[in-house]
């Protein structure tokens, strides 16, 4: 074992070598550890960046999406019914209109246009007037279907008018 110098006027006979070895070591490990920290910063920045930008284009694919959404309907179904709702009931009403008769008076008509229907309630002076008028509006060439969904005679009434309840499908228009 060496002794320990404690004269600190005298200069050591040997250099340490080991130490010195160690602290430049450590210096270059210190300068490494350094760099690599300033490159995980910078990385750090740029996936930061790159997260920003990726939220920034969610939040704009989802705004087009609803507003996509906003214009074009939900499913088939809803088009369909928004497209039905568009339709003119004129072909129901021009074949009301070209069957009806004299002897017939219409107390309440009520207009489906998405399912292409008429339900009617009128007064017909006698039954047979009542039969010709369903026969004739049958007949009608935009009429898909007519049912009679009740029939009453009215005792009260000093006419005793026929009172009936009328469900009528009409053809879907063709496309110009």
């Amino acid at each position: 074992m060496r002794t320990i110098q404690l004269d600190f006027h005298r200069k050591p006979s040997a250099t340490p070598w080991l130490g010195l070895a160690l602290i430049a070591a450590g210096v270059v490990v210190l300068l490494w550890v350094l760099s690599r920290q300033d490159v995980a910063e910078e990385r750090r920045k740029l996936v930061d960046t790159q997260e920003a930008e990726l939220s920034w284009q969610i939040k704009k694919r989802e705004a087009s999406r609803l507003e996509a959404q906003k214009e074009a309907p939900l499913n088939d179904k809803v088009a369909a019914i928004e497209h039905a709702q568009s339709l003119s009931p004129e072909t129901g009403l021009a074949a009301l209109e070209a069957a009806w008769l004299p002897t017939i008076a219409y107390t309440k008509i009520d207009v489906s246009t998405t399912e292409r229907n008429l339900k009617l309630e009128l007064e017909a002076k006698t039954q047979k007037d009542l039969l010709a008028w369903i026969d004739a509006l049958a007949q009608q060439p935009d009429v898909a279907q007519v049912m009679l969904a009740r029939q009453s005679l009215k005792p009260t009434d000093p006419f005793k008018p026929t009172g009936a309840a009328v469900e009528v499908r009409w053809r879907a228009a063709e496309a110009p």
